[in-house]
């Protein structure tokens, strides 16, 4: 099935609100239109009742037939056509009919319940409203039916719909129009947001702005944190090319050296592979250099847990250190999963630990400490451990205190690096549990943003 193209947000927004707003209105305008109808009704038929009980008030039952007192009649009962007319009718036989009704023959539908009301044909075709009671006096059952013309306040009625239509669909066009630039307004931030990562994809910016709604923050603080770990890896690449060809350097050197000084006792064919093998290596070598600016493949977005994943470098350190039965241990609160770089850890842990299994004797201990300024990392071991004055040396670039054995070199200064691209601290002391060496790590919630489950 061809699946269907998505409509842009603020389309579907605006569909859906004038779907709403349209359906409102009409519910609103049935029942605004039903309303004056009823209301008028009912006001009309409260009338009719106090006429009823006029009336009531003139009959006179003292004889055999009863008879109504012209002193209880409104004066429009008895103008011909006056669109006001009653009907009595005693005892189911005797009528008694109003003189506006003048040769009209209303006749008053049959009810079974009192009072009530319905509508009826008047002497010249109009809508009457008629309400229907009964009353018993002196032993005489009186049907009394009163009626009204509602064909004027029906027009008026109908005058007030085609007014109150036209003012609803002003009113609909305005707020369909007031909704559409409430819906462009309040899906702004989400059009600046997309020209931030247009700008970010030309290079004029290298964050996006994180002044916006809290409900896109953090979308752009995940770009922020993409963004960050690439230019990580970018500068982690340059210096890695660095790194291999500041070490290419003088083996090439020495190897063209020798191959000058002995070119009289090999044969031409070997000088001459000798010469272009050292030659395409210092093109290759040329070759990364200049591709340096370009950073390897991301994985940006991926979480560390220290329960999950210093359990497989513990193993690790363990098996290469099987020969002085090496013990890695880890101390957290709970569940730690860092929002760090996945492989920007691995690297940190795997450098400290590394440093740390060369020196310790027997234990390694990696401890996790929440506090206010972030998460403190400390790795130690009960190794000799570093003079104080030695300290602020060993994080120093290819700097060994003991040139006998690795350690303490260029592990730490790449811990250093990472620490710092992540706006961390790192620290060095003397364990006060296992007498070696602490190296202590402090990233910052908002760089790390370790997350701690409940």
């Amino acid at each position: 099935m061809k699946r269907l193209k998505p409509r842009h947000i603020q389309t579907r927004l605006t569909l859906w609100l004038v779907a709403s707003v349209v359906g409102l209105f009409g519910l609103y305008w049935v029942v605004t239109a039903k309303a004056p109808v009823l209301f008028t009704e009912d006001y009309v038929a409260d009338r009719l009742a106090h006429d009823i009980e006029s009336l009531v008030l003139g009959l006179d039952t003292r004889t055999p037939e009863v008879s109504l007192s012209e002193r209880f009649v409104a004066p429009i009962y008895n103008r011909p056509y006056s669109d006001h007319y009653y009907l009595l009718r005693v005892d189911g036989g005797q009528l008694i009919r109003s003189r506006s009704l003048w040769d009209f023959d209303f006749t008053p539908r049959q009810v079974d319940t009192f009072p009530t009301t319905y509508h009826a044909k008047g002497p010249l075709g109009q809508d009457l409203l008629v309400y229907a009671d009964q009353i018993h006096k002196d032993g005489h059952r009186i049907e009394m039916h009163v009626a009204e013309d509602l064909s004027a306040l029906r027009q008026r009625i109908s005058t007030y719909h085609w007014q109150f239509a036209l003012i609803s669909l002003l009113l609909l066009a305005v707020l369909i129009i007031l909704q559409r630039w409430i819906v462009r307004s309040s899906l702004y931030p989400l059009e600046r947001v997309r020209a931030d990562c247009r700008r970010l994809e030309r290079g004029e910016i290298d964050q996006l702005d994180r002044e916006v709604p809290p409900e896109l923050l953090p979308m752009v603080d995940e770009i922020n944190h993409l963004q960050t770990v690439m230019q990580r890896r970018l500068d982690r690449s340059r210096k890695a090319l660095g790194n291999l060809a500041h070490a290419l350097k003088t083996p090439l050197t020495l190897i063209d050296q020798i191959v000058q000084r002995h070119r009289q006792q090999l044969s031409t064919t070997e000088v001459e592979a000798l010469d272009e093998a050292i030659a395409r290596m210092r093109r290759i070598t040329d070759q990364e250099l200049r591709q340096a600016r370009l950073a390897g493949q991301a994985r940006a977005g991926q979480h560390f847990d220290l329960g999950h994943e210093l359990p497989r470098l513990f193993q690790m350190f363990e098996r290469l250190h099987a020969d002085k039965a090496l013990v890695c241990r880890l101390e957290a609160p709970g569940e730690v999963v860092l929002r760090a770089d996945r492989e920007d850890m691995y690297e940190l842990f795997g450098n400290l630990l590394d440093n740390a299994a060369k020196w310790a004797r027997r234990e390694v201990l990696v401890s996790v400490l929440r506090q206010p300024d972030g998460w403190r990392i400390q790795v130690a071991d009960d190794g000799p451990g570093v003079a104080a004055a030695s300290l602020d040396a060993i994080a120093s670039r290819g700097t060994r205190l003991d040139e006998s054995r690795d350690g303490h070199g260029l592990g730490l200064a790449i811990v250093r690096e990472i620490v710092e691209l992540y706006g961390g601290r790192l620290g060095f002391s003397r364990s006060a549990d296992l007498g070696g060496l602490c190296v202590k790590v402090t990233l910052p919630m908002s760089s790390a943003a370790p997350v701690v489950p409940a």
